[in-house]
């Protein structure tokens, strides 16, 4: 058996293992969960997951941290839609801030983003229309 197919069989049934007894799927786990498949009881390395291309792609579909586009919790998105910018105040702790958004996921935060984006461009929109009203009177 070739080393790389090797490597992906013993990968593949360590991130299954991981995944059943909901353990947590990294490249250190996955390499200690391989010695228990390996007949030689060696296992496979933490960097053979990365540098095995067919084992990364079937590491990245199981992994939380590489799951893509997750769906958005329906409370964050209610939140989102309640958000009201104008009783934001300019001078807020840092520190907090900073602490509730470390709590989002990164889908959230975008999504936050583009909603931030879309107040400040309607904003700009209505003050546009009230200079130019004034102006024009």
């Amino acid at each position: 058996m070739e080393r790389s197919e090797r490597a992906f069989i013993l990968g593949k049934q360590a991130i299954d293992e991981l995944k059943e007894k909901k353990g947590r799927i990294s490249y250190r786990n996955i390499s200690e969960v391989s010695k228990k498949f390996d007949s030689t009881g060696k296992g496979i390395h933490p960097n053979s997951v990365k540098s095995n291309t067919k084992l990364y792609d079937y590491y990245k579909q199981n992994c939380k941290r590489h799951v893509a586009n997750k769906k958005l919790n329906g409370q964050f998105l209610t939140e989102l839609q309640n958000r009201k910018y104008h009783e934001i105040k300019l001078n807020r702790y840092k520190t907090n801030l900073q602490k509730r958004y470390e709590k989002y996921t990164k889908s959230e935060l975008i999504e936050l983003l583009i909603h931030a984006e879309n107040h400040i461009a309607s904003q700009n929109q209505m003050w546009i229309k009230e200079q130019f009203s004034k102006f024009k009177d």
